[in-house]
């Protein structure tokens, strides 16, 4: 179910200056921003994904939902709070929803349920009235 969800999503290529409020967005650290959050968020830190709550002049604040490693792993956050000094970011993704893949998502999904709903049989057309003995019922004798 997950990965049809990710169908729903996309993430717009990293950009600059200030992210919108209202998207999730992905801050992307450099190695100042790396060193900065350790403390908070381990070792080795690539990417923050959350809420942007607030920023000022020297930094975001987020909610965090996801962080992503430089090694590949990542690890879900129950949206703490984190300050990132805006000079320890390289930029930032946004992740956003697609009306466009959630619409094509939908009808794939809706075809192949009726594709497999045809080919197997599942829908029946009714009763054809006979009974199993092979004489008719509801006549009464």
């Amino acid at each position: 179910m997950a990965l049809l969800l990710q169908g729903c999503y996309e993430t717009l290529p990293l950009q600059e200056g200030t992210p919108p409020a209202t998207a999730g967005v992905q801050l992307v650290l450099n190695d100042k921003g790396r060193v900065e959050v350790a403390s908070q968020l381990g070792s080795g830190v690539d990417k923050i994904e959350g809420t942007l709550t607030g920023q000022d002049a020297d930094s975001y604040t987020l909610a965090v939902s996801d962080v992503y490693q430089i090694n590949g792993n990542s690890s879900k956050w129950a949206g703490e709070i984190v300050k990132v000094a805006k000079d320890g970011t390289a930029g930032y993704n946004i992740h956003r929803f697609n009306k466009t893949r959630t619409l094509i998502l939908v009808a794939a999904i809706t075809a192949a349920a009726v594709v497999f709903l045809l080919t197997t049989g599942l829908v029946g057309s009714g009763s054809s009235g006979d009974n199993p003995a092979g004489g008719q019922t509801g006549q009464g004798h």
